[in-house]
């Protein structure tokens, strides 16, 4: 096989392989199966309407010459009014009679006058002259004269038509379906070969994104600014996919990062206490407190772990089957309830404010955790005359405070795992608290709004929970 062959037979596999380009071909080959189809019905129902046409006139020609002969007409008379008395014969049609009294008038046919009904006569019955019976414009067809016999007063009358015109008509039907059919098929071909390449050429341009995207090049972009069809709708989907692919690695990164500078320096601390506390082991000196020291520092560490284990939990979605309907003025006091006495014991002052109340599905575990966690860390980074407020209206439940806040630059930030704003490293904690209440977020579905209060200074954070049912407090 030479090269240029193999190439040829790997283009042509490569094109079949398009389905948009096969879809169009399999169209093509449907329509034209539909074509042949309607054609051949189209062939019978035209014959069948052209033969009963053809009956329909030779009756109505019947009845005439018989109502005329009744009314006592000669038959001499009738047979003039269709063609020369002499012949009673034309290329198109003729009549014959043969009185009771065996005498024929026309053109005679042997055989005929004892048949009743109508007869398919053939192309040798007549013999119009040597030019025509040479040629064979006499015989297009096996039957090419329609006649119809029956009785009449006087004797039996013989009306015939030629067949030559339809037999001309449906000798030319097939090809003219043929030429039609073949314009149309052609036309529908190119057509649908030409839409297929299209949508094919945009399915290129997805499949080549992915290759990119799968090669780690996450800036790919291929959505149109508008869109007009599902492939469009398909890629703003693969874009919002990458998008968020993009940001979940960032994230993954920073979360790398963070977890090696926050837990690098409890680890070495960890490992210099039970250092000292082995030396102490080996002069013989029981080091009680170094040992006490260690294992609240190991503490510390595992509760650091446990917390990205829970979000990695709640991320996985298993929760979601642990959801009931809860109104959230019974979730807001059941909060207040738990929490308003740890808050005040603070120094700390704290308000609830319900105005209405939604029932939501929700699981008022994870809620309540939620909850828990951004007032430890309204506790945390506010000063002892701060004010928290727990605030609940219609599908929306959060928490404000006037503490200092949080610059606005950094409210996507803080919602990571492990993120933690410079100032706040001195104090407790791994970064993990609001990363848990962003996955509890996630988990229901509802939009974490992170804003500052309409006092200008502190904190709100709102949960806008979904599925919101209407609820008087």
């Amino acid at each position: 096989m030479g090269q240029g062959t193999y190439w040829m037979i790997r283009s042509l596999k490569h094109l079949w392989q398009m389905s948009a380009l096969r879809q169009a071909f399999a169209l093509t080959l449907v329509f034209l199966g539909v074509l042949l189809t309607t054609g051949l019905l189209a062939n019978v129902s035209i014959r069948a309407n052209l033969n009963q046409t053809i009956d329909n006139e030779l009756l109505d020609k019947f009845d005439q010459i018989k109502t005329d002969l009744s009314r006592g007409a000669t038959y001499q008379s009738i047979a003039g009014s269709y063609q020369s008395e002499s012949e009673h014969f034309s290329v198109d049609e003729f009549i014959s009679f043969k009185s009771d009294a065996g005498k024929i008038y026309g053109y005679p046919i042997p055989d005929l006058y004892g048949e009743t009904g109508f007869i398919n006569l053939a192309p040798y019955y007549f013999h119009e002259d040597e030019e025509d019976e040479e040629s064979g414009e006499h015989a297009e067809s096996e039957t090419s004269w329609q006649a119809y016999v029956g009785r009449v007063p006087g004797g039996t009358l013989v009306v015939g038509a030629s067949l030559r015109a339809r037999n001309q008509l449906l000798n030319t039907l097939p090809y003219a379906f043929l030429f039609s059919g073949g314009v149309m098929m052609l036309i529908t071909l190119g057509g649908g070969l030409w839409f297929g390449w299209r949508a094919q050429r945009r399915l290129s341009k997805i499949t080549h994104a992915l290759d990119q995207i799968a090669a780690g090049d996450l800036t790919t972009r291929i959505a149109p600014q508008d869109c007009k069809d599902d492939l469009d709708i398909l890629s703003v989907k693969l874009d919002d996919t990458t998008r968020r692919l993009a940001t979940t690695l960032q994230q993954v990164r920073d979360l790398s990062v963070n977890i090696a500078h926050d837990l690098k320096t409890p680890l070495t601390r960890l490992r210099a206490q039970l250092e000292q506390t082995q030396e102490q082991n080996l002069r013989g000196v029981s080091d009680a407190e170094g040992v006490a020291a260690a294992l609240k520092k190991t503490d510390e560490l595992l509760e650091v772990f446990d917390a990205l284990l829970r979000i990695s939990r709640i991320q996985s979605g298993e929760r979601k089957k642990q959801f009931q309907p809860l109104k959230l003025d019974t979730l807001a006091n059941e909060v207040a309830e738990i929490y308003q006495a740890v808050i005040e014991e603070t120094g700390r002052s704290f308000a609830l404010e319900i105005k209405e109340a939604a029932t939501i599905n929700a699981d008022r575990v994870l809620l309540i955790q939620a909850f828990a966690n951004l007032i430890e860390n309204a506790l945390r980074h506010t000063p002892q005359d701060a004010k928290v407020t727990l605030f609940v209206s219609g599908n929306t439940m959060g928490l404000r405070d006037n503490g200092p806040g949080i610059p606005e630059e950094f409210y996507p930030r803080v919602l990571e795992p492990m993120f933690r704003m410079e100032k706040s490293r001195s104090t407790p904690g791994a970064g993990l608290g609001l990363a848990l209440v962003k996955a509890i977020a996630d988990l229901h579905q509802a939009e974490l709004i992170l804003s500052a209060p309409s006092s200008g200074s502190g904190l709100s954070i709102k949960f806008v929970l979904a599925n919101e049912q209407t609820g008087a407090n």
